[in-house]
């Protein structure tokens, strides 16, 4: 899948969006990214997700083919309280969520009612400003199918990111065309935003990094 050339187009008043920079590769998939990658990524650009104790090692969403050939995939951040009072859609995130009745739910939970016995559970977040380049051999494919040997915890976490899985299927075109606007205009513009990754840095250090190491 992959989107064409399209002209430029206002965004809050600004005239920038020139093309199209990023194509999905081959199909949608999440991916486990090697964690001495990410620290190393880290360690010059702080904004890249890594917590060396008690990280929560959500997949990252992939993989974007930008047009100078490097491949970037996106993280998804775990629901929090304050994602309660986030809207669905922003220039730079999205929240993945299931509206259903008001049922009992676990105690880490998070959701917000819509009305009286309809609730929006939101099982995380797709955040853009995080999201990375990448390269053959320091990540791999998550596998989404459950087997009768799972254990139940391993079982309930497949039936969670299959529901993520699903949700990013529906808005995929969106999150590209999300993803195109916010690296075309740190790129075009130098500007870094605030909590955003150094893309051009980040480029660079990935280039660097050996594979091997």
């Amino acid at each position: 899948m992959s989107f064409k050339e399209r002209p430029s187009a206002k965004v809050g008043g600004l005239n920038f969006f020139r093309g199209i920079v990023f194509s999905l590769k081959d199909k949608l998939t999440f991916v486990n990214i090697d964690q001495n990658y990410l620290k190393y990524l880290h360690e010059y650009c702080p904004e890249v997700y890594y917590r060396p104790i008690g990280y929560d090692n959500k997949p990252y969403l992939g993989i974007l083919v930008e047009d100078k050939g490097n491949e970037y995939v996106i993280p998804l951040s775990s629901a929090k309280e304050k994602h309660k009072y986030w809207n669905n859609v922003e220039t730079d995130r999205f929240l993945i969520y299931e509206i259903s009745n008001k049922k009992p739910l676990s105690k880490n939970a998070v959701y917000k009612e819509i009305s009286a016995g309809t609730i929006e559970q939101i099982f995380s977040v797709i955040d853009l400003k995080k999201m990375l380049p990448i390269k053959e051999g320091l990540y791999t494919r998550v596998d989404l199918t459950t087997n009768p040997e799972d254990s139940v915890e391993t079982r309930n976490y497949k039936n969670l990111m299959n529901k993520e899985f699903a949700f990013c299927i529906k808005i995929l075109p969106l999150i590209i065309q999300k993803a195109n606007k916010l690296y075309y205009k740190q790129i075009s513009t130098g500007k870094i935003a605030k909590f955003c990754c150094d893309f051009k840095l980040l480029e660079e250090k990935s280039g660097e990094y050996d594979t091997e190491s």
